[in-house]
């Protein structure tokens, strides 16, 4: 027998004692991965995501990354991510919201700061990990009596061991930021929502269209024009779950004039109609 003692004055993660809530719990299986969810971020919420299987690429701020089975992935509020599987890979995830997230020396809702990457292997922890996320997402499933005070204390722990991983190896080498693409990027992620060509970006950042989207490609994985629709859908993806407006609505705020063309996108870069998009993911778990 193994006998060991606790320190009762090791200091917490959480900052001045506030501890995170949990928002909503996503359990999403092969069939619902196979739908992007494209360009988008949370305001007031971070998000972890944990890969049971298969393999995708992310892109998550300014980088793209390749992720596969044990990967965590994590979604600082305020954070553009954007979702797509490898089509014969079979992703399946765990995906947990939080809110009231206050890490020490941190911005609110972060996990991780800017300056190190927003995946992380679970290595050996990948099994604790699991477990955890499968017993919360049981427990929201179940809606039993007191399941909310049981997912807080879980929720308090899948942190505390995710922060246990270590991140010598994945802070992002200073070389790898370009300030240029970095404004290119800002200047998008403003104004998407306008008419915006190859042409009118590079004009405005004087700069030739042919190194613009080079350099775009490079950093992303997409184009500036490719980048602009999935910023677009992102976003009517996020008013398709937390609003009412209506299709046409939702058109016009993204920035299309004609609805009947946005359904028409929306279903070829998610896989299906706005309309069956918000019925399959408006329902509670």
């Amino acid at each position: 027998m193994s006998q060991y003692f606790i320190n009762s004055m090791s200091r917490s993660h959480f900052k001045n004692g506030a501890t995170p809530q949990l928002v909503h719990m996503c359990n999403v299986e092969t069939k619902h991965t196979m739908w992007p969810r494209v360009l988008h971020m949370h305001e007031d919420i971070m998000e972890i995501v944990f890969i049971k299987e298969g393999s995708g690429f992310h892109l998550i701020g300014e980088k793209q990354y390749s992720v596969c089975e044990g990967d965590i992935l994590i979604y600082n509020s305020n954070v553009l991510h954007d979702e797509y599987t490898n089509q014969d890979q079979n992703m399946s995830v765990y995906c947990c919201g939080i809110s009231n997230l206050h890490i020490e020396g941190l911005p609110a809702n972060h996990l991780v700061s800017q300056n190190q990457s927003y995946v992380l292997s679970s290595g050996e922890k990948r099994e604790e990990i699991e477990n955890l996320l499968q017993i919360m997402f049981s427990q929201v499933q179940k809606g039993e009596d007191g399941y909310e005070e049981t997912c807080h204390y879980l929720l308090c722990a899948l942190i505390s061991i995710i922060l246990q991983i270590s991140q010598e190896n994945a802070s992002l080498p200073r070389e790898e930021e370009s300030v240029l693409f970095n404004q290119i990027k800002s200047y998008i992620d403003k104004y998407y929502r306008e008419e915006l060509t190859l042409a009118s970006i590079a004009k405005d950042l004087s700069i030739s269209s042919y190194y613009l989207a080079h350099l775009f490609k490079k950093e992303t994985g997409f184009s500036p024009i490719q980048y602009i629709m999935r910023r677009r859908i992102g976003e009517a993806q996020s008013l398709l779950i937390n609003t009412n407006y209506n299709v046409t609505m939702i058109a016009g705020i993204v920035g299309y004039d004609n609805p009947n063309y946005f359904t028409t996108l929306f279903s070829k870069i998610v896989g299906m109609s706005p309309k069956k998009y918000r019925q399959l993911w408006s329902i509670s778990p």
